[in-house]
């Protein structure tokens, strides 16, 4: 009985020819055997025929050269570059691709941005660093800045009453 089942869902396809030669002649035998599967194969070709008859007789009615004007139109159709641009484009924005275009772009900004001279959006802060001042505290200092690779020596005097602060002005650094 199970082999009925199998023979039973290949009879379609035996009778269009798409079975092997060996799927074919087993179906071959078993449906000359069997008088259940016989049936069934003289009920599938009685629709096979009758189904060939209706597109048969609907076919030459139905118009093609429409269909094959505009085939011929397409083949012979001028595109612009900016068509296949646009067609390209589309392409492009489809959810999984979005999906990884936006972290590749934040990735490239932070890229862009952390490189030394790239100006996103403005100009950067200015930093500078005092690389020494003399013993005292009171009069040199070296100020390098990065950004525009200066470098700045401070020599200045302390004027007498203007460091009304200071304790001791004996104590201080000589004057230059």
């Amino acid at each position: 009985m199970r082999d009925c089942e199998v023979i039973r869902e290949r009879i379609g396809t035996w009778l269009d020819g798409e079975l092997s030669a060996v799927e074919s002649e087993s179906v071959r035998a078993h449906v000359a055997n069997c008088t259940d599967c016989g049936e069934t194969q003289r009920r599938m070709e009685k629709m096979h025929l009758a189904l060939k008859a209706a597109l048969i007789s609907q076919a030459p009615p139905i118009e093609f050269t429409h269909f094959w004007q505009a085939v011929e139109h397409r083949i012979n159709e001028k595109r612009f570059w900016y068509q296949d641009l646009l067609d390209w484009s589309r392409g492009l924005f489809t959810a999984p691709r979005i999906a990884w275009a936006v972290p590749a772009v934040i990735a490239l900004l932070l890229v862009l941005y952390s490189v030394d001279g790239w100006r996103l959006g403005g100009s950067r802060n200015s930093f500078a660093s005092v690389e020494s001042i003399d013993a005292y505290g009171r009069s040199v200092a070296l100020l390098r800045e990065n950004e525009s690779k200066t470098t700045v020596i401070w020599l200045y005097q302390d004027q007498e009453g203007e460091n009304e602060t200071a304790e001791d002005t004996a104590k201080s650094a000589p004057t230059f």
